[in-house]
């Protein structure tokens, strides 16, 4: 899948899953409910995983395209 697409997935599961936890517990206790919380800390953490690993091989992607640029052969004068 597109990895923004993947991100924009685990952002809305996030917010759902906190949206969730936030009227289960107000009908019920933390400890019923709790499991809605984890859910909604583990796809933030997948979300932060994602937007950096996508940040890091942008990064090394760029580093690449530089050090190509700047390996051109040198041309030598005749005598």
């Amino acid at each position: 899948m597109n990895s923004k697409l993947t991100r924009t997935i685990l952002i809305a599961l996030a917010l759902g899953f906190f949206v969730m936890w936030v009227l289960e517990f107000r009908r019920t206790t933390m400890f019923e409910s709790y499991w809605l919380l984890l859910l909604a800390i583990m796809c933030l953490l997948m979300f932060q995983f994602s937007r950096l690993k996508a940040s890091l091989l942008a990064k090394k992607e760029i580093e690449m395209n530089a050090n190509k640029k700047k390996e051109k052969p040198v041309k030598t004068l005749k005598k």
